[in-house]
């Protein structure tokens, strides 16, 4: 079967706004093997949305509109949706008394703007939404179920989880099986991933391999669709341990997990501890592991050492070490790793220092030079990289090569 989405609003079409929800329902259909032939963002014009609308119907089974449901006037969708489908607007009662039921719970009063998004098109069936005011409603026509869901990304996904998945299951017809795995990979290019699994590849004809770029990681996905579940979930198993083999330790997650995640996991695991000296990533790296529940466990302390002060009063750094080789050195992130180690009684102290730009770069240090030091036992191990891109993409790509630095170490050392 399949389906079509589209996303209305100005702010999107403009580019004002990323637009999360196709991304997220197009994920979600395919899980389902539901094949997505369009994705289209369409502003708040109401010639342009029945346009759409009238299209989408001849081509897909599952229309799903996000968008253009609330009470302001330029939430035109529903009315757009009458004309293209040739519906008269009524007042959908049930839709009345849960939005009236939503604003007492909210201890709001309802403005007599709101009763217009209880105005749907006659046949419209409500699609209840939980933690938000407008009801979503689904609507056939023809061959085509069209479901209309609010543009707000936490209601949406909500909405999509508890009731569209149910419904568009009911409706399927192609009852085919399809799996995904999603291998996760940082420190590689996608051209050299290709190139090493290419005979793999060619060889397995019955998996749709997909490299999608994450900057700055690489997600592979693995898809296969038949009838057969209990083979389809061996092969997937079998390819994967393939793809593990030829890639190595690159690969450091599966699905959803994220490398935070991973270095959380394994320093839980093995009891040890960690302590984090942050220069010019300000925090970045202890913002990623403090996103993670437990992550106390695990997780001490870190300092956030700015100025070369910071460095010398808080880790103990030489005066004569930044007078000699600058803040932004081998030396200095090498005592910045010990100090915070030594300070936190850690299994492990990381430290970050560079030069995140735009300015401050110089011929022998250009903006993106950064050191990464590791400090374990009586030993300190560094990297040091030349990153490219603005100051956000530097600071992120130093927090991530300083948690895979992390990460490597702890698989190859007990």
């Amino acid at each position: 079967m399949k389906a079509e989405i589209i996303s209305i609003g100005d702010e999107l079409s403009s580019g004002s706004v990323q637009n999360t929800n196709a991304t997220f329902i197009a994920n979600q259909l395919h899980t389902m093997g539901i094949e997505v032939v369009k994705i289209t963002t369409v502003g708040d014009d109401t010639e342009t949305i029945i346009d759409v609308l009238r299209s989408a119907q001849q081509k897909a089974s599952f229309v799903i509109v996000t968008g253009g449901l609330g009470p302001t006037v330029d939430d035109i969708t529903v009315e757009a949706t009458a004309e293209a489908l040739r519906r008269k607007l009524v007042l959908n009662k049930r839709a009345l008394k849960a939005m009236e039921e939503k604003f007492q719970k909210f201890g709001r009063t309802m403005s007599p703007r709101n009763i217009k998004q209880a105005y749907l098109p006659s046949g419209s069936t409500i699609i209840p939404n939980p933690i938000g005011t407008a009801c979503g409603f689904s609507l056939a026509k023809g061959n085509t179920l069209f479901i209309f869901l609010p543009g707000v990304p936490r209601e949406m996904k909500r909405m999509f989880e508890e009731s569209i998945t149910p419904l568009i299951k009911k409706e399927q017809i192609d009852t085919s099986i399809v799996r995904s795995r999603v291998l996760k990979i940082f420190g590689k290019t996608e051209f050299y991933c290709n190139q090493m699994l290419g005979d793999l590849i060619k060889k397995e004809k019955e998996i749709t391999f997909a490299f999608l770029p994450h900057y700055p990681e690489i997600s592979l996905k693995l898809t296969m669709r038949g009838n057969d579940k209990k083979y389809i979930e061996k092969k997937l198993k079998t390819v994967e341990r393939t793809i593990t083999k030829i890639l190595g330790d690159i690969i450091f997650g599966k699905d959803e997990e994220t490398l935070e995640e991973v270095v959380g996991n394994v320093l839980r695991s093995k009891g040890a501890t960690i302590s984090v000296a942050e220069s010019c990533t300000g925090g970045l790296i202890t913002h990623r592991l403090t996103n993670i529940p437990g992550s106390s466990d695990y997780l001490e302390r870190s300092l956030i050492v700015y100025s070369n002060r910071a460095k010398k009063e808080l880790l103990k750094v030489p005066a004569n070490i930044l007078n000699r080789f600058g803040s932004v050195s081998k030396e200095t992130a090498e005592y910045m790793a010990k100090g915070i180690k030594t300070l936190s009684k850690t299994t492990l102290g990381l430290a970050v220092t560079g030069i995140a730009g735009p300015t401050g770069g110089t011929p022998e240090k250009p903006v993106g030079t950064t050191f990464i030091s590791l400090a374990y036992g009586r030993l300190v191990k560094t990297q040091k990289h030349i990153f490219y891109g603005d100051r956000e993409q530097i600071k992120f790509i130093t927090s991530q090569y300083a948690l895979d630095i992390v990460r490597r170490y702890l698989l190859q050392n007990n």
